[in-house]
């Protein structure tokens, strides 16, 4: 089950509610639990053991963690030793099973993944870790860890959040309030347009040329990674929707995931706003540690001594940058295509560190207003054709096939021939497709600029505001990518 299916938001989701409800306050954080495995073996079956084996590794390093600081026999040195040791003994245990279920495809060998494993390891290392550094305090509720590992709206995208944002809320057994149900639909709505209206159809486009990219021009080439840009942003994003609404329906606030990612200035402003929490978990626990390390000090002093403070403020924050971007592109899966498509946006991020400066005073020289249209146009156009260079090896088979298309736009683009090419798409599919992605574009832009449609549509009177999401209901009912004529199109996150 998957959640752009009307099983999840129809059939599955408001039987939770209602038994969530009609559940008295002190059990129903049982009735969530129970959701969460049911989803979880509807989907993986006997792979739930994993979640199980996950769970245990992560409760019971906390508690030993807990135990040995209490207890200690020995202090300073000796004890963060032993801590490091457990800390290292409970990452491994989850972080094995991740490395098993996903990368041994590398030496031929394919095992079915449980669905999450990529989001809620990530999940595990950051409880653990936290533990150990002492920012919360070890649980001593397992079913407080158990519900903050599983939560069925999240346990297959993501969001990648921290026990403190969502353990006690899961537990706590608030009683729906008609305001978070009435809002969780609403961005459950929106999301299944995104998805429905826009990602899905566009589906045909991208696997037609993708499939066989060398029977196509330049152009249509060009057109088909445009095409999956957009598709894994509205698919993702909408997925999101979809995720936070669930949440918010229980009061579970879930942290964003997006924040108008092609409104950024730059490759780095980007990240910030695209897969919010997996570029936060890697700061947390990948960038800041290295950059703090000993070895990666003492590497910075040798530099200050040969070439100067100039060049080695710069030492600690490449190394970390170039593991967050390893681990980045590993995490995404086995495959060179991520591995490349990490390293692209390491070498992207590290010219805009080094040039950042000079920029800076060269605007200021030549008295270039940054907030000018033209600038930003300009900018907007940098940022996306970065971006789209990466989606297009982020998509590929291969990395010789993400070469050999981006060798095609430029070497054999011809524009003309677009009116006779067959993107898999009718005329009514495309117009569909553009109005939804324009219905998109103004949505992010009112957003960009700090207003909640959301809120607006709220403060109407009550019937505009029931036709207004009738509205969107009928929209995605009757303009939706689905049924006959299309393939089901599973959700693109849910496989990393």
């Amino acid at each position: 089950m998957e959640y752009h299916l009307l099983t999840y938001s129809l059939l599955f989701l408001p039987v939770v509610i209602l038994l969530y409800q009609l559940t008295p306050a002190r059990f129903r954080w049982l009735v969530l639990l129970t959701a969460d495995y049911v989803f979880f073996w509807m989907v993986s079956k006997w792979l739930i053991l994993y979640l199980f084996i996950a769970t245990l590794a992560t409760y019971g390093t906390g508690r030993l963690l807990a135990y040995v600081t209490e207890h200690a026999s020995v202090k300073g040195k000796q004890l963060t030793k032993k801590k490091r040791y457990i800390l290292a003994g409970g990452i491994g245990i989850t972080l094995g099973m991740l490395i098993v279920f996903k990368y041994l495809k590398v030496f031929g060998l394919t095992l079915i993944a449980p669905i999450g494993i990529s989001y809620y390891t990530l999940e595990t290392i950051s409880y653990m870790t936290d533990v150990y550094r002492g920012t919360i305090k070890a649980e001593k509720n397992l079913a407080k860890v158990a519900l903050f590992l599983s939560f069925f709206p999240q346990i297959m995208e993501g969001p990648i959040s921290k026990f403190s944002e969502t353990a006690d809320t899961l537990y706590a057994g608030k009683s729906i309030e008609y305001s978070n149900l009435a809002s969780g639909y609403q961005r459950i709505l929106w999301g299944l347009f995104k998805k429905m209206m826009v990602a899905d159809r566009l589906a045909p486009v991208i696997f037609k040329i993708f499939g066989d990219y060398e029977k196509y021009d330049g152009s249509a080439i060009a057109v088909a990674v445009v095409c999956y840009t957009i598709q894994l942003y509205t698919e993702f994003s909408g997925c999101m929707d979809i995720i936070l609404g669930s949440g918010e329906i229980f009061g579970v606030k879930l942290p964003e995931n997006f924040r108008q990612p092609f409104f950024a200035k730059n490759a780095s402003d980007f990240w910030r706003r695209w897969h919010i929490t997996l570029g936060r978990w890697l700061k947390d626990y990948v960038f800041y540690p290295l950059s703090l390390a000993k070895p990666v000090k003492k590497l910075a002093k040798k530099v200050k001594g040969v070439w100067g403070i100039g060049v080695s403020k710069f030492v600690a924050p490449i190394i970390a940058l170039f593991f967050v971007w390893l681990s980045n592109g590993i995490w995404h899966g086995a495959g060179w295509t991520y591995l490349f498509y990490g390293m692209y946006y390491f070498v992207l991020i590290f010219i805009e560190n080094i040039t950042e400066s000079p920029i800076e005073k060269f605007v200021e020289r030549k008295n270039i207003h940054t907030e000018k249209i033209g600038w930003r146009l300009l900018t907007a156009l940098k940022l996306f054709i970065i971006v789209n260079v990466g989606e297009l090896f982020f998509r590929a088979s291969s990395i010789t096939q993400g070469f050999g298309m981006l060798g095609r736009i430029f070497t054999s683009f011809h524009i003309s021939v677009l009116k006779e090419m067959d993107f898999g798409l009718d005329n009514y599919d495309i117009l569909l497709s553009l109005g939804g992605i324009f219905i998109v574009l103004v949505v992010d832009i009112i957003h960009e600029k700090g207003i909640s449609i959301r809120e607006k549509v709220a403060s109407l009177h009550l019937p505009l505001r029931w036709s207004f999401w009738y509205a969107v209901i009928f929209c995605i009912v009757i303009f939706g990518a689905y049924g006959a004529g299309y393939t089901v199109v599973d959700m693109i996150y849910a496989a990393y």
